[in-house]
């Protein structure tokens, strides 16, 4: 979480240690610079849905080149669930067909990240 703006990563941080699950999604420009953030939360505890079409408007009123995805695991385990990667390839083929990358996707829970890029996932 080194490259987001401060406001960002203090965002991440508290999500990683919320009680229910959410996902956030980071807009950025051509050059990696933070353009906004859209932050869903979920009624349920161990899921969230992912709504594309809301993703896909938010990231084009941005006007962004790339997005990361993150969301948290309540649970502790950051580990990515099947689900997490079949969300994962479906939110990255949606973007990918707008001429937009998904740079990565990281699950938080508590003190713990992991990267889908840096797993060789995405």
């Amino acid at each position: 979480m080194q490259c987001f703006d401060p406001a960002i990563r203090g965002h991440l941080a508290a999500m990683a240690r919320a009680v229910t699950e959410s996902i956030a999604f980071v807009f950025l420009d051509e050059r990696g610079s933070t353009l906004g953030l859209h932050h869903i939360l979920s009624s349920k505890a161990s899921s969230v849905d992912v709504p594309l079409r809301t993703i896909v408007a938010v990231a084009m009123a941005h006007d962004s080149r790339a997005i990361v995805m993150a969301h948290n695991h309540p649970s502790g385990d950051a580990e990515p669930s099947p689900e997490d990667l079949r969300t994962t390839r479906r939110v990255a083929a949606a973007l990918d067909s707008l001429g937009i990358r998904l740079v990565d996707h990281l699950v938080l829970a508590g003190d713990s990240v992991v990267s889908f890029r840096a797993r060789g996932l995405l």
